[in-house]
C-alpha cells in the first residue's frame, strides 16, 4: 500500500470526537481530509477543521467536514500536516505548494503537530530550495538582500506569472546546499524586511509519521 496512504491513515487515529483539527496543504494532507471525512461520517464524530488553505478547505467541504476560520475557534487540538523535508531532528522544509504562512500559523498554534509524510522525505541534513513567502511591494529589495548574503533565490513562476499565494503574496525560493542549524537560518531570513514567513518549521512537532508500503514508523 501507499506511504502517503499510510501515513494519513494512521493519523486518523490521532483524531477524537470534540476536537478542532487543523488541515495542510498537499497531496499526503488531502489523504488525510479524505480519510477524516469519512471517519467522521461513518463514526458521527463532532469535529471542527481549520484548513491552511484554499485549496484545502475545498476539499475538506467536498468531503462533507465542518470548517471554520482560525478567527472563529478557541484553538486547534490538533494540527496535521505533510512536509517536503524531514531531517533526523524533526526540522522540516514546507512550502512547495505555497501555503507556509497559514500552515506555520496553524501548525505551531496547535496543542499537538503531526506530520505525515512517506520515506522519500526523509533525510539526514535538510537542504535544497526553501520557500519564502513575501510581501509584492519589497519582493525586489528582499532579492537584492538575499544576494548580499551570497544566496542563489529565485522568484517562483506559474504559468508564465508570479505564483501569488493565498495571502497575495509571493514565494521566493532560496537554495541551501545544507542546512546545518535550521533555527538560525529561519531566524536570518526572517530578520529581512518584507519577508513575511520561512518554509522552514524548527520547532513544535510532536510526531512525525513516516508511510512504508507496509505500515508506519512514529518519529518523536
Amino acid at each position: 500500500m501507499d506511504g502517503k496512504f499510510n501515513a494519513a491513515q494512521k493519523a486518523v487515529e490521532f483524531v477524537k470526537s470534540g476536537m478542532v483539527v487543523g488541515l495542510g496543504t498537499g497531496k499526503t494532507s488531502e489523504i488525510f481530509i479524505k480519510l477524516l471525512g469519512k471517519k467522521v461520517k461513518e463514526d458521527k464524530m463532532k469535529v471542527v477543521c481549520v484548513p491552511t488553505s484554499v485549496r484545502a478547505e475545498k476539499v475538506a467541504k467536498r468531503a462533507g467536514l465542518v470548517v471554520r476560520k482560525l478567527n472563529e475557534v478557541k484553538g486547534v487540538d490538533l494540527a496535521v500536516d505533510g512536509a517536503d523535508q524531514v531531517d533526523t531532528k524533526l526540522n522540516l522544509i514546507k512550502g512547495y505548494g505555497g501555503a507556509l504562512f497559514r500552515e506555520k500559523i496553524v501548525d505551531y498554534g496547535a496543542k499537538r503537530f503531526v506530520v505525515i509524510v512517506d520515506e522519500s522525505k526523509l533525510r539526514g541534513v535538510l537542504g535544497g530550495w526553501v520557500p519564502l513567502e513575501v510581501s509584492p511591494f519589497a519582493a525586489e529589495q528582499v532579492r537584492r538582500e538575499l544576494k548580499k548574503l551570497g544566496m542563489e533565490e529565485r522568484t517562483r513562476m506559474k504559468k508564465g506569472r508570479k505564483f501569488i499565494t493565498d495571502n497575495w503574496n509571493v514565494i521566493i525560493d532560496v537554495r541551501f546546499a545544507r542546512i546545518n542549524n535550521p533555527k538560525s537560518v529561519d531566524a536570518l531570513l526572517r530578520s529581512i524586511p518584507g519577508v513575511i514567513e520561512t518554509g522552514i518549521f524548527s520547532e513544535k512537532v510532536w510526531r512525525v509519521i513516516v508511510g512504508t508500503e507496509t505500515g508506519v514508523k512514529l518519529l518523536s
